[in-house]
């Protein structure tokens, strides 16, 4: 084992369970969200302290499961995005606003624990949002308390899971100089590209789940959890028999089954993921909140004639399938979308250790 670790906003586990997959012994885990927690303590074993950690403090958090700031070397931390997510608002917060109050929060508690390692986890958004001055408050508190940081976008197949999730990832060490740390490189790439520096292709939805036994709109699969596919209405269905398999998108429907939404797209793009097919040897799109709702992106299966099952969603958050979720649509596919992938946690935080073995 490498240490313990204390996971904030854990949501349903996926930063945990990425930490064990890396060698780390999850302690303690804090979150909000009631039905997040119940799945995080029917999976993986340990009851997440439920509540608002604006208002916990560190001490709280280490008595609540019994544990001493030395028996803590790292801490996780993925604030929602309540500043930073593109789906927000257009104009940055004016100065005099309040600054994101999850973000202090993490760094209260980090202030108050001072573990040895901090992994910060965040959308995009928070490098560019009013000029990164989320970003520019994180990084310039930690340095105050002594961190080194570094941060990089990183996208989520070039590390070996089958989607094309870009997040922002910071590592911070404390008492180190920033300069002498590394984000770890990518393992996978473009498979036009995978001579380079032996890495190895990307994984695609086929690899995540052609496996998986087909359904049709309505049906559940009783022997593999979660793999229930929506029962969609006629309209619906004949939107999704017209797309062309592997790939298609609205584009490629015929102009009687275009939506008042996708009349309004004509000329002015975008949205182009609406009812479109995923592509069996890319990578997938970023699973959302929404992630099994035809409606909402290119969420229908690359060739079945439905959105694809929250457990097609699990498989492509690299949750095994062991890791079960609600049965209900909206709860399962909102618990998967907020989720970090296992996979690239275990991965970036195994080689960020590796890379910077003077910390392992």
């Amino acid at each position: 084992m490498r240490g313990g670790a204390v996971d904030l906003f854990c949501g349903v586990g996926g930063a945990s369970l990425g930490l064990q997959l890396a060698g780390f012994q999850v302690l303690g885990a804090v979150d909000i969200d009631n039905l997040a927690t119940e799945v995080y303590s029917r999976n993986l074993g340990l009851e997440p302290l439920r509540g608002d950690l604006r208002k916990l403090s560190y001490r709280d958090v280490l008595e609540h499961f019994g544990l001493s700031k030395d028996d803590v070397t790292l801490l996780v931390g993925c604030p929602p995005c309540q500043a930073f997510s593109t789906l927000r608002r257009t104009r940055p917060w004016r100065g005099n606003e309040p600054r994101d109050e999850l973000l202090l929060a993490f760094l209260k508690h980090i202030e108050e624990g001072r573990p040895n390692v901090v992994v910060f986890e965040n959308v995009p958004g928070i490098v560019s949002l009013d000029e990164g001055a989320y970003l520019k408050l994180y990084l310039e508190e930690m340095r105050k308390m002594g961190y080194g940081t570094v941060f990089k976008v990183v996208r989520a197949a070039d590390y070996g899971v089958p989607q094309f999730r870009r997040r922002v990832f910071a590592f911070s060490v404390l008492g180190a100089k920033s300069d002498d740390l590394v984000v770890p490189n990518p393992t996978h790439s473009d498979p036009s590209r995978v001579d380079e520096n032996g890495k190895l292709p990307w994984k695609t939805v086929r690899d995540a789940i052609s496996d998986l036994p087909p359904l049709e709109p309505g049906e559940e699969d009783p022997s593999i959890p979660n793999h229930r596919a929506r029962k969609h209405g006629e309209k619906v269905l004949r939107i999704i028999r017209s797309l062309p398999k592997n790939g298609g998108s609205r584009k490629d429907l015929p102009e009687d089954l275009w939506l008042p939404c996708h009349v309004k797209l004509i000329n002015k793009g975008g949205a182009e993921s609406v009812y479109g097919r995923m592509w069996w040897d890319k990578p997938a799109p970023t699973m959302t909140t929404r992630c099994t709702t035809p409606s909402s992106g290119r969420f229908v299966h690359p060739e079945q004639d439905r959105a694809i099952t929250p457990r097609e969603a699990a498989r492509l958050q690299t949750f095994p399938d062991w890791f079960t979720f609600p049965r209900e649509f909206a709860s399962a596919e909102r618990l998967i979308g907020n989720a970090v992938p296992p996979d690239l946690l275990r991965v970036l935080v195994d080689g960020f250790f590796k890379e910077n073995g003077w910390i392992a």
